[in-house]
């Protein structure tokens, strides 16, 4: 229960402060919040089959195919696509379109909750000690537009959208150091430890709130790093994130 209270703690912290930073800082619309007017790529991992996205209205989207020249430069052809939910009938009969705008992504981020498995006769542990890191990785923004047939013989128009990113991280934490986790027979201190913490982050982003699963290494930084049994040793964390780029 000390550790859910910990974890919920840190958490709701967490979330105030990303509160606050979001209206104290000028975060720059783009589609990683918002279906903006721009190119995007109909396949997730592909930029071959690129489209130029057009809001007409709250519910009329034009969509034009986009030829990349070999000099990098892109034309906007004149194929034009609508979709409305006015509309009775889709020319390509399809209820649902997403599409792909990849980005770089530049986070920060902590890990409330962290699981190291058993060594040196010690079980599982299930840390919740600060953990804060800058992460920097690749990231996809998926706008699936979804339209269904109303009784009416119209369309009702929904927009959902999801980000996906994966990258390395870096920063600094805390751990609590005891006769325990030390392989030196004659220590007898407990402490607070600061390590320098990194590994490869995988999170989904809802907004400018991302969460997600880590693998990292933590590394203890004073005179009793070569006697912890944790050291450089892999463990896995739940990460709580805010987008700032």
């Amino acid at each position: 229960m000390h550790i859910l209270q910990n974890v919920f703690s840190k958490v709701i912290l967490a979330l105030t402060i990303s509160y606050l930073l979001s209206g104290c800082m000028i975060l720059r619309e783009s589609a990683k919040y918002t279906f903006t007017d721009g190119v995007y790529s109909t396949t997730r991992f592909s930029r071959d089959k690129k489209v130029y996205v057009l809001h007409i209205d709250e519910d009329t989207l034009a969509v034009f195919p986009v030829k990349e020249h070999k000099d990098s430069t892109e034309i906007m052809t004149a194929k034009r696509v609508n979709y409305t939910s006015t509309q009775r009938r889709f020319k390509d009969n399809k209820m649902s379109h997403t599409f792909y705008k990849p980005s770089f992504d530049f986070d920060l981020m902590t890990i409330p909750l962290k699981f190291r498995p058993a060594t040196n006769d010690l079980p599982n542990q299930l840390i919740t000690t600060f953990n804060g890191a800058l992460f920097g990785g690749y990231r996809i923004d998926a706008y699936k537009l979804k339209y269904k047939r109303t009784p009416l013989n119209m369309y009702k128009q929904t927009t959902k959208h999801l980000g996906y990113s994966v990258g390395l991280y870096a920063g600094v934490g805390s751990t609590f150091i005891n006769p325990w986790v030390i392989t030196e027979p004659n220590f007898n201190l407990e402490y607070e430890g600061m390590t320098i913490i990194s590994g490869i982050a995988a999170n989904v982003a809802a907004d400018k709130i991302t969460f997600g699963i880590a693998l990292g290494f933590d590394h203890l930084m004073d005179k009793n790093a070569k006697y912890w049994i944790y050291q450089g040793q892999p463990c896995i964390g739940f990460t709580l994130g805010l987008d700032l780029y």
